[in-house]
């Protein structure tokens, strides 16, 4: 078997053509070994131990069998924190970001009830506690499995201020208990073509009735459970803008907005009760 560093980076640059991003993520793997910057950057000689071969050949194996990296790495940043993710859960998205900035801006006091519904890794309820260590939020998820992930991620970062729970969107809460809902929730259509290229990830966090269902779902749900004044944020695909503000309308949501990704996208909307 080799064991040369070499033969791996000649090897990923044999499959570049069909794995354009493989060199660099092989890099930043190596890396994640504990192979130094400088041996990565200028590709130099290294020999490399049993354990280290193992890794690499089964990075090569995962990645051309079409396993995300992220998954292969078994982490994921997103609002400059590293967290654990794998198929029970999505991979975070840059554009989420956005959602958790939003938020931030509120200024909202201690005092204030958070709810995130489908929270999966639990990247955004934690990265907004991590950054306001003030707030306090209850953020559920129906699958088991996607819970233990938000859990472990809980322990990797201390946030002791998130609190997960199973739940089927907001049945759990009261009446006129919250003052936010968040929502990143399954908008893609059963039989969307795109979906061929996201299927290592949990199609239940995916898709939803029509696209839409589950908008109305939690969207019906959050108009009982917000006190009056508070506010409902949904991540949403970049064409369903006007269908999210329509449900919302129609529930009896007002001052309803739509902001843009990275991308000049339309890609979250809010509104207040």
């Amino acid at each position: 078997m080799n064991s040369s560093l070499n033969y791996y980076f000649a090897l990923a640059r044999s499959k570049e053509s069909k794995h354009q991003n493989i060199l660099r993520d092989l890099k930043h793997l190596l890396k994640s070994l504990g192979v130094s910057e400088a041996t990565v950057t200028l590709e130099d000689q290294y020999n490399l131990s049993a354990e280290e071969i193992l890794k690499i050949n089964t990075f090569f194996s995962s990645y051309l069998a079409g396993i995300p990296f992220d998954y292969i790495l078994n982490e994921s940043e997103f609002m400059g924190h590293k967290f654990f993710v794998d198929s029970r859960v999505l991979i975070p998205r840059p554009e989420t970001e956005l959602i958790v900035e939003w938020v931030l801006d509120l200024s909202l006091n201690k005092n204030s009830k958070i709810f995130e519904v489908g929270t999966g890794s639990g990247c955004i309820a934690i990265s907004i506690c991590l950054k306001d260590e003030d707030l306090k939020i209850l953020a559920a998820d129906i699958s088991d499995s996607a819970l233990e992930v938000a859990q472990i991620n809980q322990e990797l970062h201390n946030a002791r201020n998130v609190t997960f729970m199973q739940s089927s969107w907001l049945t759990c809460s009261a009446e006129n208990s919250l003052d936010l809902v968040i929502s990143n929730p399954p908008y893609i259509k059963p039989n969307d073509p795109h979906l061929k290229n996201l299927n290592h990830e949990p199609l239940i966090a995916l898709t939803s009735k029509d696209g839409s269902e589950s908008f109305f779902q939690i969207a019906s749900q959050a108009i009982f459970s917000l006190k009056l004044g508070g506010k409902i944020i949904f991540e949403h695909g970049y064409s369903q803008a006007e269908e999210v503000t329509n449900i919302l309308k129609d529930i009896g949501f007002k001052n309803i907005v739509t902001c843009k990704d990275f991308q000049g996208l339309d890609r979250y909307t809010y509104a207040n009760k």
